[in-house]
């Protein structure tokens, strides 16, 4: 039950999220301010110094959103063309799904794996304690790095298989767009899985080796070795930086790779020429429409809980002890609530990713097959870049305006 009516819950936010989204943007974008200043009272309350660092942030948080005003109308249309997209295509769900249960079962197959290796070391006669402790921090690092490369190259081909069904969206008529689903995921797991599988181990095992530089800060930190503390914090943080940066680059060269074709090196190498002419705007356009996405996230997750510990609360009227089934009911239509709408946020932002690289490439094709949201993608455009959108010669896409008198349609 609680399951269901998560999937309601979703289903129905999805919706929402495509009629609504500039709002919610400003809402996740105003409701953080809130929380700072909130945050800043009480500090300056309790400790005015730190309320000063604090009221910093309100500052920059605030300079931000005036910065960015003018490009909520850019994330919000991508929103809407990764929601129509995918909306044409809802068997995208039974992939991601699908997907999430090969993950599980992995890592579940992995650790029965990893405690035949634990069970094997632990029983040799092998008293090289050296040996040991070296060979073992290696193995660490191998059954790790084989713990995540599963793991994400599962979750990649998730968000392969949207790229390419946005894709298709994007550039091909309704009549051509059979079986898209189908196509774009055996595309995932033949001529495209070495792709995804490449750039899924790169990032596997930076994620192991920050996981070992992190185990050796705490035993250091317990054994009191400052020297070999400051070298584990070190390293942590410079593996930290560099997961983060593999992790982007890997997001959206999958994205390149599931609409060209191309390999990972190429991809990657296509992403950054992207990032050198729109960095900023794809930055801006990521962090909006995150914000967006989290918040809709959130709030299946609350109303979940909501509804389902009203009713369990409403259906047991003579119990003594329904107060905290209620309570038990409510975390657990929580738990599946954020689990659906992380589900549904992961997809729409790789459409959303999708879109930004396709109205790149390509925005005249949306015109041929979607000309409706097209004329939506223009217009945030020429809001927030009105002198680069007067020389992309795409005004005539634009209904004129009576009267209208403006530059942009000079040449049309």
């Amino acid at each position: 039950g609680g399951a269901a009516l998560s999937g309601l819950i979703a289903f129905i936010a999805f919706f929402v999220l495509q009629r609504c989204a500039g709002r919610i943007i400003k809402c996740s974008l105003y409701m953080g301010v809130a929380m700072q200043i909130l945050l800043c009272i009480t500090l300056f309350i309790v400790a005015w110094p730190m309320g000063i660092i604090t009221l910093i942030f309100v500052l920059i948080s605030l300079w931000y959103i005036y910065y960015v005003r003018n490009r909520i109308a850019f994330a919000e249309a991508h929103i809407q063309v990764g929601c129509a997209a995918l909306r044409s295509h809802p068997s995208i769900l039974g992939v991601a799904v699908g997907m999430l249960i090969l993950q599980l079962l992995w890592i579940f197959f992995w650790g029965l794996m990893a405690l035949g290796f634990e069970h094997v070391i632990n029983g040799s006669n092998n008293k090289n304690s050296s040996s040991n402790k070296s060979a073992g921090g290696l193995l660490a690092i191998v059954l790790l790095t084989s713990l995540y490369w599963g793991a994400l190259t599962f979750r990649n081909i998730t968000h392969f298989v949207t790229a390419c069904v946005v894709g298709q969206w994007w550039f091909t008529a309704d009549a051509y767009r059979q079986f898209t689903v189908e196509r774009s995921f055996q595309r995932a797991f033949t001529t495209n899985f070495g792709t995804i599988s490449f750039g899924s181990l790169i990032l596997a095992f930076i994620k192991s080796l920050r996981i070992v530089a992190q185990i050796n800060e705490s035993n250091a930190r317990r054994d009191g070795n400052i020297l070999l503390l400051l070298i584990s914090c070190c390293a942590v943080c410079i593996l930290r930086i560099f997961e983060g940066l593999v992790r982007y680059l890997n997001e959206w060269a999958f994205v390149f790779a599931a609409l060209t074709g191309q390999s990972f090196r190429n991809a990657s190498r296509s992403f950054l020429d992207l990032f050198q002419q729109r960095g900023w705007t794809m930055i801006i356009n990521d962090d909006l429409a995150g914000n967006a996405l989290t918040i809709v996230t959130l709030a299946i997750g609350f109303i979940s809980a909501g509804i389902g510990g009203i009713a369990t609360y409403v259906a047991m009227p003579h119990s003594s002890s329904r107060a905290p089934i209620a309570g038990m009911a409510a975390l657990f239509c929580f738990t599946i609530g954020l689990a659906m709408g992380t589900i549904m946020s992961s997809i729409l932002s790789s459409g959303v990713r999708t879109a930004f690289v396709c109205f790149a490439m390509n925005p005249a094709a949306l015109g041929a097959t979607h000309p409706e949201h097209l004329q939506n993608l223009l217009l945030a455009w020429y809001q927030f870049h009105p002198q680069e959108f007067a020389a992309s010669g795409f005004a005539m896409y634009l209904p004129k305006p009576a009267g209208s008198v403006s530059s942009v349609y000079a040449a049309v």
